[in-house]
């Protein structure tokens, strides 16, 4: 009895989902279209070297890891080194993406100090090694850090970027002017 009602079972759910004889169409379930999407890739986290870098006390260092990582196409890691929401890795690569291989010759830092901060100055040349007929365009990166004060933290004890007068003006988003 148990197994006659079980079959009875399998049965009517088997029946399910087939064809509709009342309505006089046929009812097919078919499997889901596959789905291609191109999501992004997550970004790269910083390897213990660039986060060491990142952490540098020299400004050079710092300078050279964020110009690595735009010439490498890391606009996650160059956006980084300004540690600032309003410059993420999305506007660096609309500012930088048009260049094939950028590439920065910078000038010998200015660091100066002034009221618990220091603030170094790196001038340069920005041109594309790509595509020489692209014009060099001349600029300026100011970086800020907190002069070893007491209670600073990690974050506020390295260099960051402030200001870059590369391609087009980018500034921090409290708008502070260096």
């Amino acid at each position: 009895m148990r197994c006659a009602l079980l079959v009875a079972c399998v049965l009517a759910l088997a029946g399910c989902g087939g064809t509709t004889e009342e309505a006089g169409e046929q009812t097919t379930i078919e499997p889901p279209a596959e789905r291609t999407t191109d999501l992004p890739a997550p970004p790269a986290s910083p390897s213990l070297e660039e986060t060491a870098q990142l952490g540098s006390k020299d400004c050079a260092e710092v300078v050279a890891l964020y110009v690595e990582a735009l010439r490498a196409r890391r606009y996650d890691l160059a956006a980084r080194v300004w540690n600032d929401p309003a410059i993420d890795a999305a506007r660096l690569q609309a500012v930088f993406g048009g260049y094939g291989e950028p590439q920065l010759e910078p000038t010998e830092p200015a660091v100066e100090g002034a009221a618990g901060s220091l603030y170094c100055t790196v001038g340069g040349k920005l041109t594309d090694a790509q595509d020489p007929s692209k014009p060099p365009m001349e600029g300026t990166l100011l970086l800020r850090r907190v002069n070893d004060v007491p209670g600073a933290t990690p974050d506020q004890l390295r260099w960051t970027l402030r200001s870059s007068t590369f391609v087009e003006r980018l500034e921090r988003s409290d708008g502070s002017e260096p």
